[in-house]
């Protein structure tokens, strides 16, 4: 009897304890899966080799939602999405406020992350011989400046080819810089392997740009970003960039692209690389001049790099006057750049108001910072990359992409209302600081009008003119305080509308720029009729709508001469579904907007 005790006693002891050992290994594995993170023994990785195939064979199913949008259908969204459609089409507007800079060329919805590098390479603002047949003579290259928040190269190239020399990295031509992408072992320079969009020099952004090799933890990688960050109070660190909690982090990484930034004189020359294209007599620019490099990613035709000096840049994001756990104020960019002026005076010279203009980028992070989201410590993971279940894996979503395309995964982790509500909340501020911005940006065209008018007519006058002609720089000292407010009304409104939210990440701070842009966009009008009243000037402000802004459609892309082989009226973009007129739907949601047209706009609007 005491045996049978006994050996019941060690079988219930081993199927106890094999049942604990099951269950602590379950939980292991479990963990495992949740972090999708392996034993850094069991993995190769390194910033050496950023591609997607390199880091993706450890986290397949990661991978497999990034590139996911390469099979997905393209759809557009009231105010975003991933159809690349010509934003100056759906906002002719555009093109007269950038008159003279090469946004008024080509502006394209984005497609994200995925399609950075590509959508980069292929713009028309990225091609020399283009824009300047296209009559912006003065555009001379964009430089790898340009590349920071495009390419998963950029740490490579940064550490390989600039040799660790930042300024050096920034100021080296664009097209001469993508040519030094390393070649995988056995792919040919000009095959689709090296020349494509994974792993090759149209790769975009990759797991590399935010995580560590070694375990995965976030980090950040843009040394712009790292000063910037330095600069508003945060503290360096050699691993993760500055030191942060991992919650911050969340929505740090994703600082390191989506804010306003400007490329800062050095004031002082480099050594970068350049290419001996430019001792060939005989490559010329449409135009006949001398070529200094070769408008394409590989280096071909006996086109070698050689060493050159250039006029030293820097990325910078202007973020002095924004410091931590500040709320970004609109106003701060004023301070800042007019603090600046000596060493960076403007983006460009407005074509016809002669303006010296700033051009805003994407300022989600400035946004984003005095919103009601960002207050109560909800990263940008949180709702861009939310957290779903992949079989036993909660993961997070790394297709990055708008919360409205899974609202129970990204808003109601912590919302309790009905979907129909959430998505109605977001549709409707939306459309109020859509209101707002084509107000503003119906006062600025309107403004731009009147200020080209008011040119002429005063360069019509002996008192503003020199050698019998109108002399700019007189008529400009006249205008000087009406072409201050052309200035930073626009860049308030261009602070909204190149925020990718719609306003939604932060609609006071949205409603209160365009608020201001409006109100200067009007005093410049009313000090126009003063000039005109003091030089007896008929003059009449413009009242410009949504209807005035169709005239100034530019269409579709096309060549304006003939050019590397491509004919004068040809359409600029190979790739059919880019550059493409917006869905009617659009356009008409945007002649509903401004005037507001509530009936129409409120059909889809619920209040529970």
């Amino acid at each position: 009897m005491n045996n049978k005790i006994l050996w019941a006693v060690i079988i219930a002891v081993v199927v106890v304890g094999g049942s604990v050992f099951w269950l602590n290994w379950d939980i292991s594995q479990k963990k495992s899966e949740t972090s999708g993170i392996q034993a850094n023994a069991q993995m190769h990785l390194s910033d050496d080799d950023p591609r997607f195939d390199s880091w993706g064979k450890y986290f397949p199913d990661y991978l497999d939602m990034y590139l996911s949008v390469e099979k997905q259908t393209p759809k557009p969204t009231d105010f975003g999405g991933n159809l690349s459609y010509s934003k100056l089409i759906r906002y002719p507007q555009l093109a007269v406020m950038w008159a003279g800079y090469a946004f008024s060329a080509d502006f394209n919805e984005e497609r994200g992350h995925f399609y950075a590098q590509n959508d980069q390479m292929s713009t028309g603002r990225n091609h020399k011989d283009f824009l300047n047949s296209w009559g912006l003579k003065a555009f001379g290259g964009q430089p790898a400046a340009c590349m920071n928040c495009h390419s998963g190269w950029v740490p490579w190239l940064y550490k390989n080819v600039a040799k660790g020399d930042f300024v050096a990295f920034n100021t080296t031509k664009y097209w001469t810089m993508i040519k030094n992408v390393p070649l995988k072992d056995g792919v040919a320079p000009d095959s689709e392997a090296h020349r494509g969009l994974h792993g090759g020099t149209r790769m975009g952004i990759t797991c590399a740009d935010c995580h560590n090799p070694d375990d995965m933890s976030l980090r950040i990688t843009r040394p712009a970003a790292i000063k910037a960050m330095i600069a508003r109070g945060y503290q360096s660190d050699p691993i993760a960039g500055i030191k942060a909690s991992r919650q911050e982090m969340r929505t740090l990484v994703c600082s390191q692209c989506h804010v306003e930034y400007y490329f800062r004189p050095t004031g002082q020359k480099v050594t970068v690389m350049g290419e001996s294209i430019s001792k060939d007599p005989k490559a010329k620019w449409w135009d006949g001049k001398q070529k200094t490099y070769d408008e394409i990613d590989i280096w071909r035709s006996g086109n070698q790099p050689i060493e050159m000096q250039a006029n030293g840049i820097e990325l910078v994001f202007p973020w002095s006057e924004w410091k931590k756990d500040k709320p970004f104020r609109i106003e701060m960019l004023d301070v800042y750049y007019d603090k600046n002026r000596s060493v960076f005076a403007d983006d460009w010279i407005h074509k016809d108001t002669k303006a010296p203009m700033l051009k805003m980028q994407h300022p989600e992070s400035e946004m984003y910072s005095g919103g009601v989201h960002a207050a109560n410590g909800v990263s940008c993971a949180d709702c861009h990359m939310p957290y779903i279940r992949n079989g036993s894996k909660k993961m997070s979503q790394h297709n990055v992409v708008s919360p409205l395309d899974d609202i129970n995964s990204s808003c109601k982790s912590c919302h309790t209302q009905s979907e129909s509500y959430l998505r109605n909340q977001v549709a409707s501020i939306q459309e109020s600081v859509a209101f707002d911005l084509r107000s503003a940006e119906y006062a600025i065209v309107s403004l731009i009008v009147d200020i080209k008018y008011m040119r002429e007519q005063l360069g019509k006058m002996p008192a503003y003119q020199s050698d019998g002609k109108p002399d700019d720089t007189k008529i400009s000292k006249a205008l000087s305080p009406i072409l201050e407010l052309h200035r930073k009304s626009q860049m308030r409104a261009d602070f909204v509308g190149a925020e990718n939210s719609g306003g939604f990440h932060n609609p006071k701070e949205a409603a209160r720029a365009l608020l201001q842009a409006v109100e200067m966009a009007k005093k410049a009008q009313v000090l126009l009729s003063e000039v005109a009243s003091a030089n007896h000037i008929s003059f009449k402000a413009s009242d410009l709508g949504f209807e005035d802004m169709q005239r100034f459609n530019p269409g579709e892309l096309k060549w304006k001469a003939d050019v590397n082989g491509h004919k004068k009226g040809d359409r600029f973009y190979e790739e059919k579904d880019v550059n493409i007129a917006p869905p009617k739907d659009l356009i008409e949601l945007d002649k509903q907007t401004n005037p507001f047209d509530y009936q129409a706009l409120d059909k889809k609007i619920t209040t529970h």
